[in-house]
C-alpha cells in the first residue's frame, strides 16, 4: 500500500494534515462538501455547493491547480493528430 495515498472517501476535519500540490494544500471537493454539510446542517446542500465553487473561482482566477491524469492522456492524443 502507498504510505501517501489520500484517502478520499474519509472525510477529514481542518485540522487534518491535507496533502500539498505545488506547495498548495489541497481537499477532494467531495470531501470539502461532505464537511461543510456536516457542520452546517440547515444549509441547502446546493447553496454550500455553490458557495464552494465560487470561493474555488476566486482562489484560482479558474486555472486549476490539479486535474485528472485522464486530461493528460488526452491532450497527447490531441497534439498527436495532424494540425487541422
Amino acid at each position: 500500500m502507498d504510505d501517501k495515498a489520500v484517502d478520499v472517501n474519509e472525510p477529514a476535519r481542518a485540522s487534518d494534515v491535507f496533502p500539498s500540490v505545488d506547495g498548495v494544500q489541497v481537499a477532494s471537493f467531495r470531501g470539502v462538501l461532505s464537511r461543510l454539510r456536516e457542520d452546517y446542517p440547515g444549509e441547502d446542500p446546493a447553496r454550500i455547493e455553490a458557495i464552494v465553487l465560487r470561493e474555488w473561482e476566486a482562489f484560482s482566477a479558474g486555472r486549476p491547480l490539479v486535474v485528472p491524469a485522464a486530461v493528460e492522456e488526452g491532450a497527447r492524443e490531441i497534439l498527436g493528430q495532424p494540425p487541422v
